[in-house]
Order: structure tokens, then sequence, then C-alpha cells
């Protein structure tokens, strides 16, 4: 453990010198201020190593002062345990491992090969440990040994995990959420392209997609390029992404009474995903950017164009009974493109049925543009699908006020994208100012606009 410590702080400063060299160079503000970041977290870990080398040289110390005058053995036949050693902010961490699981072998704290099936986090030891906090807010010698020695791991295999998502929740209960999330259809963000890239990085936004070239041409192929009627837009700009932390308010009264490890977990889980999901979608719409995700129709309510000025278009109470005008203000103005990535419809569901299902010919009669498809068991709207959402997402047409969003038309994993690596964590503590326990999951996540030319905005128009 001792050689591994020392290797590892000498890579670590070899690295720290490369980065401050690169930010010295630099003259993008946007690059200096990552690196910034990274200088920030790298000097955290090289302390954080020299800690715990200072550690075990204090208690190999202490050994040799036991056994008399020593034995005269070399470090690499004595280490001891540091299990006391709490874990401390790394400041950073590397969002592209989504469970964080070291695949190798490893060495424990007593010089000892582990398993490279074992996951420290999974472990019953783990998962008891994790349980005693959650219910009563202490942290135990055992839970901070095994926490301890997993983000030393993960920390060589440049795996960071924030230390400001405090006690991390076992691997058993996370690949469960994660999985609950994946299978989660039906939620509005559940829909949008989920990535899991560098934050702080800038990325050009057309590099989320695949691009084709005739070999010999540089893109630009006049004789067989992509068509005006075929190019959805392509995207300009870039995208950077935060590390932002979003908290899960947990009622305690949920968790305290439950005496076994299984239905604790099982109970965590479902508190944890209902309000996860819930709280996501929110922010995939509207989500001010300042602290969390930016929504999609962020730019849009304020006024800006980064949704294309020709994508917004108004109905009145008139126009959205007229299939007539569906068909010109919408419909007609799909680029090709568009109609072959999957577009769909989001809006609430009073407008699907009130407004939708209802249209009729100049005749009275129905026309049958909108209903259940039994055939793929999905909401259409001439063919295309439909989420039906809640009102806290969409207002009803006929809630809306002049200028209100009604609904969207789009290619969600076109449109948005959210980054996270799905590492959750958890915090109980007591808040002396409102006397009384506060109990939190914490995950990081961000989420912005890619390539809006892929949503059409639907507003309400009162003449």
């Amino acid at each position: 453990m001792r050689d591994f410590l020392k290797k590892l702080i000498e890579r670590k400063k070899q690295e720290l010198k490369e980065k401050e060299e690169k930010m010295k160079a630099s003259q993008n503000i946007e690059e200096v201020r990552s690196l910034g970041d990274t200088l920030i977290a790298l000097r955290d870990e090289i302390n954080e190593a020299e800690e715990q080398l200072k550690e075990l040289d204090k208690n190999k110390q202490n050994n040799n002062n036991d056994d008399g005058e020593g034995n005269g053995e070399g470090d690499s036949n004595r280490s001891n345990n540091t299990g006391d050693t709490e874990g401390r902010s790394t400041n950073g961490f590397n969002p592209n491992a989504t469970l964080n699981i070291v695949g190798q072998a490893k060495m424990n704290q007593d010089g000892e090969q582990r398993s490279n099936e074992e996951d420290l986090l999974s472990t019953m030891e783990y998962r008891q440990a994790f349980k005693h906090y959650a219910q009563t807010g202490e942290r135990t010698k055992k839970l901070n040994e095994i926490l301890t020695q997993y983000r030393a791991e993960t920390r060589a295999e440049g795996e960071v995990t924030s230390e400001d998502l405090g006690v991390l929740i076992p691997h058993t209960v996370l690949q469960e959420l994660i999985s609950g999330i994946e299978k989660s259809y039906g939620q509005f963000s559940s829909r949008v392209r989920m990535l899991n890239i560098q934050g702080g990085v800038e990325i050009a936004i057309s590099e989320f997609d695949a691009e084709f070239t005739w070999s010999g041409s540089d893109g630009e192929d006049k004789e067989h390029g992509v068509s005006k009627e075929q190019d959805a837009g392509g995207a300009k700009g870039s995208v950077v992404f935060s590390y932002h932390i979003g908290e899960i308010r947990i009622a305690q009264s949920l968790l305290q009474s439950i005496l076994t490890v299984e239905v604790f977990e099982k109970e965590l889980l479902k508190a944890l995903l209902t309000a996860y999901l819930k709280a996501r979608d929110v922010a995939v719409l509207r989500g001010t950017g300042k602290g969390q995700p930016t929504g999609i129709l962020t730019d849009v309510a304020a006024g800006l164009q980064r949704v294309p000025k020709e994508n917004i278009i108004e109905f009145t109470e008139e126009e959205i009974a007229d299939w007539t005008a569906w068909e010109r203000k919408l419909f007609a103005n799909i680029p090709i493109g568009m109609e072959g990535a999957n577009p769909e419809f989001a809006m609430a569901k009073q407008t699907y049925v009130s407004e939708l299902c209802t249209l009729k010919d100049a005749n009275n009669q129905p026309i049958n543009k909108a209903g259940f498809d039994v055939s793929d068991k999905q909401y259409k709207f001439n063919e295309y699908p439909v989420l039906r959402t809640e009102q806290d997402l969409f207002k009803s047409f006929a809630l809306c006020g002049n200028g209100d969003i009604f609904g969207i038309f789009w290619v969600p994993e076109k449109a948005y994208g959210i980054n996270s690596n799905l590492t959750f964590g958890y915090k109980r503590y007591f808040d002396d100012d409102k006397n009384k326990w506060i109990t939190k999951g914490l995950v990081i996540l961000d989420g912005k606009p890619l390539d809006t030319a892929y949503v059409y905005i639907l507003k309400k128009k009162v003449v």
C-alpha cells in the first residue's frame, strides 16, 4: 500500500505540472476555467494521498516500537490497516464510469490481493453499515474504512467521485436504480440522449452525430451531398456540461423503522426513483441553467433564438381544432430528414383528448387523426407518437394564456442531452437551526439543449 501511494503521488504531481503548463499557455477562457478546476482536484488528491502515506508510516513506526528494536523487515513485508482515515473532498470526478466499479484485482489495505469479482460497495458489510448510517446518522468505523479504500482505488483508476455526495449508496441499490431509470418508459426525460462525458470541456454539438463523407471529399461534396429538404438544420455552436448536484429529500419516517437490509433498500430505491425522475423531467424542460440543467424551453421563455424562429408555431382556438391548420403550419414544414428521425409530440393529456381527439371535418364528422394505436400500444397524432404528460410539465391548451407553450414536437435524442455518471450519494445530518434531522439523496447531473433544429415549440395565441 505504501509503494502504491508513493507511485500515485508521483504520477499526480507530474500530471499537475503538465496541467499548470497547459493553463499558462492557453488563450481560451473556458479551457482555463476547466483546467483551474482540474488543478484544484489534483492538489486535493495529492494532499489526501500524502496524508494517508503519513498515517501508514506512523502506524508502521508504532508497530515497530511495540516489537522492541524492530525486525528490520522492508516496507514490502509490512502494511497496516488505515481504515480510520476518513475520505475527504477531491473537488473533482470523472463521469465516464457509470458505477465506478474497479474491474481488476486490487491490493487491500493489509497488502493482500482481493478477488477482482469483489465490489466493496456491494458487500453485506457495507450495506449494513450504510443502513445504520441512513437510519441514525452515525458513520461507523467499518463504513469509513470501506469508503476510504474504495475512493483510493477508484482515484487510482482515474475514476474520482466527489465527496460532496456524502456516503455512496450501495451498488446493489444503484444497479436497481439505474435499471428502474432505463425502464421508465413514459417519463419525459428518459427519451433524451444519455451521455457520460467529461464535464467542463467544450464540445461541438455536431460531434454528437455521426458524419458521412465521400472518399476524397472534404464533406462539402456538391454532387452527393445532403439536399436542403433532407437536412434537418445542422447544429452550430458547442456545449459545456457542468457538475451540478441535485438533491432528493427523503422523509425520515419512511426508512426509520425498517429492520432488514433488503426491505430497507427496496423502500429507499422507490423513494429515490420517484423523486429523481420527476425532478429530471422538469429540469429537462424548464431548468434555469443556474446550478441545474438548462431546459429545452429556457431560452424560448427568455426571448432568445436558440430554437429557430420558424420552429415556434402559434395556434389559436380555432386553428388547433382545424386539421388544415395543422397540415399547413406544422406537418408541411417538417424536413424529410427529421421525419425519418422518429419525432414525437409531448403535451398534457387534457390537450390531447380535448383538442386533438375531437378534430372534425367541415361536415362536423370526426377525422380520426388522434387515438390509441393497438399495434404498437402508443397514443398517436397523424401517425406520430404522443407522450401525454401531467400539467406540471405542460399546461392544457384551455388553461394556457397568450404566448404560453402547450406542447412540443421534437426528436428527443437529437434535441437534448443529459450528462451524468448516475452515482448517488446519501447524507443524513441534524440541522441545529431547524432542530430536525435532514435526510437527502444526492446525484451529479447536468443537461443541455443540443440541436434545437429538431424542436418545434407549440404556443397558444389569443386573438
